[in-house]
């Protein structure tokens, strides 16, 4: 009778449990769509640090303070010391390229990455487009790596986004959100970005560089800000188109080259001084623009279908663009909006120099200046067009141009390299030389 109700009793306790166990869900229902992108992606993603030695006798990047250590004596030696600095990435292909965060390895000499095999290996940086905010390394491996795939489709709004990065140095933190909005604009003190996705999967410092997935496992940003001051969950990510362009343009040529479309443009002002979309200032005669019958004075009302705001807006869906691929510019015309087809080409280099002498005014060659390491190859204003953006700001013949937008120049060759660089940016600043003396100009270009 006692055996009977304990073995009762035991019976309705198991089934109590296995009811208790169903319906809390076994390893199965807990697998959800979030925990099986993590798993499949946590092997492609990976942390990154990077060393700085600081040493005020180093060769200086800045031209201003390369002259003076090239004509005087350098101030006095102070101690080095190393900087660390973490964040994160993800390996696109299986080579051991790996994409992140241009400000992530900004300044580093020495860049290393951790595998999720707990391999720490040395990185190669391949390329970097600090315009884009977006650098490739290359590491070493004797087996394929796993590599994350890029999303070719867009992003909806309200579905899965999934981060996962090193933020607070804590490895492989996976959190999620939605995305909660796409094409946002920020804008800092030193430049504008376009087309972020929005998410309010928790990203903190670390997770710069980083993959967001979506629930099929695919990258569809590369996760590089968050929202300044007391704002809480939203985050921004560049999108897996811009990644894809980006990263394939360095590693196959080791630098983003500009399509060039052959016009100027700059910010029309619309009512109570806000911007009025872009508006043509100039056009080059027999460029892409030109041969598609596009004429200064005219207001670009959008292009490849996105309203455009300003004319940075313009340069950076512009940026990263493959030479060959063909845009579509909306122009008000009489009969109303038309679309006018162009393919945009790359910058030709022997355009550079006519380019500065029509947009600048000057006419550089080739020369050499006496220094205290021996003679310097540097390039002296040789022409000057009277009334000149140039001639009117105190250019004048025989000065020295040091440098194009910080990047010193030794030969016309530097030259030309450096106005195909800054033409799709618009502006461009030369450091000029007189004598002892040093000054940054800026020009549109």
């Amino acid at each position: 009778m006692h055996t009977s109700a304990r073995l009762s009793g035991a019976c309705a306790l198991l089934v109590t449990l296995l009811v208790g166990a169903a319906a809390w869900g076994g390893p199965a229902e807990r697998r959800s769509p979030v925990v099986v992108a993590a798993e499949k992606v946590k092997a492609a993603v990976v942390n990154i640090s990077t060393e700085t030695l600081v040493q005020r006798r180093l060769r200086s990047r800045d031209p201003i303070e390369r002259y003076f250590q090239e004509f005087f004596e350098a101030g006095p030696t102070q101690r080095s010391f190393v900087q660390n600095s973490l964040g994160s990435g993800v390996i696109i292909d299986s080579r051991g390229y790996v994409v992140t965060n241009y400000h992530v390895i900004a300044r580093g000499s020495r860049v290393k990455v951790a595998l999720s095999d707990g391999r720490e290996l040395l990185a190669k940086v391949v390329g970097t487009d600090p315009r884009s905010d977006l650098a490739v390394l290359q590491v070493e491996s004797k087996e394929p790596l796993p590599a994350a795939v890029l999303s070719e489709a867009e992003p909806m709004i309200g579905e899965t986004a999934i981060a996962i990065g090193n933020p607070f140095g804590l490895s492989y933190t996976v959190t999620a959100g939605v995305v909660s909005a796409l094409h946002r604009q920020l804008k800092t003190s030193e430049a504008s970005f376009y087309d972020f996705i929005q998410t309010d999967a928790s990203i903190n410092p670390g997770n710069s560089g980083g993959p967001l997935l979506n629930v099929d496992a695919e990258v569809i940003g590369i996760n590089t800000a968050v929202h300044g001051g007391d704002a809480k969950g939203i985050g921004f990510a560049i999108p897996a188109d811009r990644v894809r362009a980006i990263a394939r343009s360095l590693i196959e040529l080791g630098e983003v080259r500009e399509a060039w479309i052959g016009l100027s443009a700059e910010t029309a002002a619309g009512a109570q001084g806000e911007s009025g979309g872009v508006v043509i200032t100039d056009v080059e005669p027999g460029g892409p623009a030109e041969r598609a019958g596009l004429r200064p004075g005219e207001l670009i009302v959008s292009l490849d279908g996105n309203r455009l705001q300003d004319a940075d807006e313009l340069r950076y869906r512009m940026h990263g663009r493959a030479p060959g691929r063909p845009l579509r510019i909306e122009v008000p015309r009489k009969e109303g909006n038309l679309a006018i087809e162009l393919v945009p080409e790359e910058f030709p280099l022997e355009r550079a120099e006519e380019l500065l002498a029509r947009r600048v005014g000057i006419q550089l060659v080739e020369t050499k200046v006496r220094t205290r390491r021996g003679p310097m190859k540097v390039l002296a204003v040789a022409g000057l067009r009277r009334g000149s953006a140039a001639a009117r700001v105190g250019v004048r013949p025989d000065d020295l141009v040091r440098a194009i937008n910080s990047v010193e120049l030794e030969s016309l060759d530097d030259l030309r390299k450096a106005v195909r660089r800054a033409h799709p940016v618009g502006r461009i600043t030369l450091l000029i030389q007189r004598g002892a003396g040093l000054e940054q100009i800026e020009f549109s270009l």
